[in-house]
């Protein structure tokens, strides 16, 4: 793994490594969770936006309104 170097306000540093300190674990490892979240986030939210914009299926609808009705037949 190449090391880099990111330019950060000293505060903000300071706040990164004590919370990966209270992890257990290398400032590294805790912005790669931190921008995997992130990312993952981004993806549902996606999703989320794409599934406003799909319309309802009617046929889907219908049918489960009949299987309510048959299932409150037990």
């Amino acid at each position: 793994m190449a090391a880099t170097t990111v330019k950060l306000d000293s505060a903000l540093r300071d706040r990164l490594n004590a919370a990966a300190r209270e992890r257990g674990v290398t400032t590294g490892s805790f912005i790669e969770t931190l921008l995997e979240s992130w990312l993952r986030e981004q993806r549902f939210a996606r999703l989320r936006e794409e599934l406003a914009r799909t319309p309802p299926d009617v046929a889907y609808a219908d049918d489960a309104a009949e299987w309510d009705v048959t299932l409150a037949d037990r």
